[in-house]
C-alpha cells in the first residue's frame, strides 16, 4: 500500500472535443494543452492539467489519476496485483504513472512527476470584512462578469453497486481513510464513504474521493475548487447566461461543509464548484454518520427542494439529469 497526496485529474471521452473544451472554458477551467484528438484543461494552480478528453465517437467517464508522493511509491504500486509497470507517460506534461483498474472498471493512474506551470493571476478577488475582523480597507468590490476561475480538482464520487468492495480497494491500495462512514438504514451495508488522503498532522480535504452504493454504476461528478464565494456566485449567474444545465445549487454541505454549485457539461457529466471545506488530519479520525446526513445541507438549496421543482425523486448523487 502506499498513501497518495491528491486527486490529479479526470479522463472523459467526447464526441466533439470543440464542444467540450468551449463548456469548460465557461466553467473557469484554461486549456493547458491539445492536440488532434485530446484536450488538456488546468485550473489557476500550477498543476499542469485536471481535465483531459479524447476524441471517441460515444461521450464516457474513463476514471481518474492521483497524485504519489515520490517514484518509489510508484515502484511498490507497480507490484500490487493487476498494477502495470511504471510507464512514462506520453502526454503533455510527462510524467511516469502505474495504471490499475478498480472494482468498477475505472482506470486508476498514480502519477509522479506530471510537470508544473506557473500559476494564473486571479481576478474577482477581494479580501472579505467580517463583523469581527475587517481587512478590506479603501477598495471597493467591483465584480467583473466572467467565468468562475478553477482552482484545482477537489474530488471525485463515484455510484458503486457495492461501496463496501469499492471502499476496501481503494483504502488497500491507495492509503486512504474515512472521514464519515454512513450505512444503510438497517446498519448492515456500507452506503456511503468520504475518503480522505491520508498525511499525518498534515491537513487535507474532508474527502478526495466519495462512493456512493447505487443500482446504477458511474460518475456521480467530479468536484473544482474555487477562490470563494463571490467566484462562486459569479460563476452561476456566467453559467446561467450561457444556458447551461443547472443541477444542484447554491447551498452548504453537511459532511464537508462546502459551498457547492453543480453544473452538468454538454455530455451528462456532473462538475461542482466549491469552495470553504472543512480540512482535516490524523487527529479527527473517522465518524459514522446517518445516511439522512450524507446529502443534508446546512443552508440553501435541499435535496427536497430540488427534487420538488423537477417533480421527480431527482439524487444529486446519481448519474444523469
Amino acid at each position: 500500500m502506499i498513501k497518495v497526496t491528491d486527486v490529479a485529474h479526470a479522463r472523459f471521452t467526447a464526441p466533439d472535443l470543440d464542444v467540450m473544451e468551449t463548456f469548460l472554458v465557461d466553467f473557469g477551467l484554461t486549456r493547458s494543452a491539445r492536440t488532434d484528438d485530446t484536450l488538456y484543461m488546468r485550473g489557476t494552480d500550477p498543476d499542469h492539467h485536471l481535465h483531459i478528453t479524447h476524441l471517441a465517437d460515444k461521450p464516457s467517464f474513463v476514471g481518474m489519476a492521483f497524485q504519489a508522493a515520490s517514484m518509489e511509491d510508484l515502484e511498490t504500486l507497480s507490484k500490487a496485483d493487476g498494477a502495470s509497470a511504471v510507464e512514462e507517460i506520453d502526454e503533455p506534461g510527462g510524467g511516469y504513472r502505474v495504471r490499475m483498474t478498480d472494482p468498477n472498471g475505472y482506470q486508476v493512474e498514480t502519477v509522479f512527476g506530471i510537470e508544473t506551470v506557473d500559476p494564473l493571476p486571479l481576478i474577482n478577488r477581494f479580501e472579505p470584512n467580517f463583523g469581527s475582523a475587517r481587512s478590506r480597507e479603501g477598495e471597493l468590490v467591483r465584480l467583473k462578469k466572467a467565468p468562475c476561475q478553477v482552482k484545482r480538482l477537489g474530488h471525485v464520487v463515484l455510484n458503486v453497486p457495492s461501496c463496501e468492495i469499492a471502499d476496501k480497494f481503494y483504502k488497500e491500495h491507495f492509503g486512504f481513510i474515512s472521514s464519515d462512514e454512513c450505512f444503510t438504514e438497517d446498519g448492515t451495508e456500507l452506503a456511503v464513504a468520504f475518503n480522505r488522503c491520508d498525511k499525518g498532522k498534515d491537513f487535507v480535504d474532508h474527502h478526495t474521493l466519495l462512493t456512493v452504493r447505487s443500482q446504477v454504476r458511474g460518475l456521480a461528478h467530479i468536484a473544482f475548487e474555487v477562490e470563494d464565494i463571490n467566484a462562486l456566485y459569479v460563476g452561476k449567474d456566467y453559467l446561467e447566461s450561457k444556458g447551461y444545465e443547472h443541477s444542484w445549487g447554491v447551498g452548504r454541505h453537511t459532511l464537508g461543509s462546502q459551498i457547492f454549485d453543480y453544473w452538468f457539461d454538454p455530455y451528462g457529466n456532473r462538475v461542482e464548484h466549491w469552495t470553504d471545506g472543512d480540512l482535516l488530519n490524523v487527529d479527527n479520525g473517522t465518524k459514522v454518520t446517518p445516511l439522512s446526513v450524507a446529502l443534508a445541507t446546512q443552508w440553501g438549496v435541499t435535496v427536497a427542494d430540488r427534487r420538488a421543482s423537477l417533480e421527480t425523486d431527482y439524487d444529486p448523487l446519481s448519474s444523469g439529469s
